[in-house]
């Protein structure tokens, strides 16, 4: 199984050619697991005023994260929700918001790039900083991780839907594709490695 078939390189802004061959490789990332983990700790802890921003900055993260400028833009949040946000196989129950409707709530709680002039890429600074921030930290205590099934059980609108679809679209991308991905993992090291 290919793991480009989920989304063209092109779309990516990356070639075959950087991305890793290890077929098997299933790696994690702590810096994005301690982030993923710490917005399903907000949730469940009914803290949306904290946790929504959170949630919604990951498909600018997720888009940078995938090219060598690490920027973002209005068209790469799209077409990563678009390539990523989708129910899972075991719960399609879930309805999952559109890549429209996901970049207008992330606009109105914050997580659109304000100095995004036109559709000219930008580095997401605040979201990359936030990431990174969570790679800094001391390690938080451990956290029982609960199941997304868990966390959809809680929301009662739109916004807290669109989070549980995001945390669950960040984890099939970075497992389907960027744990493989020589630009994700050399942009998590750049990131990882910045003082």
């Amino acid at each position: 199984m290919s793991t480009h078939s989920s989304q063209p390189a092109e779309s990516q802004g990356v070639s075959a050619a950087t991305s890793l061959s290890a077929p098997g490789h299933r790696g994690s990332s702590r810096m994005l697991e301690s982030y993923l983990g710490d917005v399903e700790y907000l949730l469940r802890e009914g803290l949306w005023s904290e946790a929504e921003p959170l949630a919604l900055a990951l498909p600018h993260i997720c888009a940078a994260l995938s090219h060598v400028d690490l920027g973002s833009s209005r068209e790469r949040f799209l077409e990563w929700c678009e390539a990523w946000v989708r129910p899972s196989k075991a719960d399609t129950s879930m309805s999952v918001p559109q890549a429209a409707d996901l970049y207008r709530l992330a606009v109105e709680h914050g997580a659109d790039l304000e100095s995004l002039p036109g559709a000219a890429p930008v580095v997401p600074v605040r979201p990359l900083r936030q990431l990174r921030l969570r790679r800094l930290s001391r390690a938080a205590p451990a956290r029982r991780r609960g199941a997304l099934t868990e966390l959809r059980d809680l929301h009662c609108e739109p916004t807290r839907e669109a989070c549980v679809a995001l945390l669950g679209a960040v984890r099939r991308w970075y497992s389907d594709w960027a744990a493989r991905d020589g630009t994700v993992q050399l942009n998590l090291a750049r990131l990882a490695v910045l003082r």
